[in-house]
């Protein structure tokens, strides 16, 4: 009989050898990310709205995430085919923010600000697709479903942040621009999680 077995996947198991510095580089991946993937679904036509926007006009760029967000996750299945799951979402995530601090100086021009809407809808998605692929390459067999669930709980206390922290600032004072150009920021800080990721497996 295996004596490890009613040990195996223990949170602190996560935090023991080589299996700390994925857990904290992960946990911190998935915190950002989904922060800000759901800073630009909850926020986004409100702050173009702000921004100068029509009701109409900060609902239709909305719908832009939305279509993008309908095809990201494809995307990056498609792309992760020929290149590694973590130099994929690299990409996505450097992309998402990049596109993100573009795309809100870009209001005054309706069609580029629509069709970026779509690309950070796609890119921001293909990011949450790829942190579930790659997840469960960063730990051996007894910890990977502890692993990967304490990641996805980590990544929801972000989902649970960024639109409490949007409204905060808001109210305090800051533009739509300056609330973007953060979130991009916080987006970055997973592409540097990312980068310094060394998964177990080929991923």
């Amino acid at each position: 009989a295996d004596k490890t077995a009613p040990w195996a996947g223990r949170i602190s198991d996560l935090f023991s050898g080589s299996n700390t510095r994925s857990t904290v580089l992960l946990w911190a991946a998935f915190f950002a990310t989904m922060f800000g993937f759901y800073f630009v679904n909850s926020w986004t036509p409100s702050l173009l709205e702000t921004a100068g926007l029509t009701k109409d006009q900060s609902a239709t760029a909305g719908m832009m995430l939305t279509l993008g967000g309908t095809v990201g996750s494809v995307l990056f299945g498609v792309l992760a085919s020929r290149w590694t799951t973590r130099s994929v979402l690299l990409t996505f995530t450097i992309a998402a923010a990049a596109t993100m601090t573009v795309f809100i100086m870009s209001i005054s021009t309706l069609t580029l600000a629509f069709a970026l809407g779509i690309l950070i809808g796609g890119l921001i998605n293909g990011c949450i697709a790829g942190l579930y692929t790659l997840a469960p390459s960063l730990y051996g067999p007894q910890v990977r479903a502890t692993g990967v669930g304490s990641a996805i709980g980590i990544g929801r206390a972000g989902a649970i942040l960024a639109p409490t922290a949007a409204g905060v600032l808001l109210d305090a004072g800051w533009t739509p621009e300056q609330l973007y150009f953060g979130v991009a920021g916080v987006v970055v800080l997973a592409a540097v999680a990312l980068f310094a990721l060394r998964p177990a497996r080929s991923a």
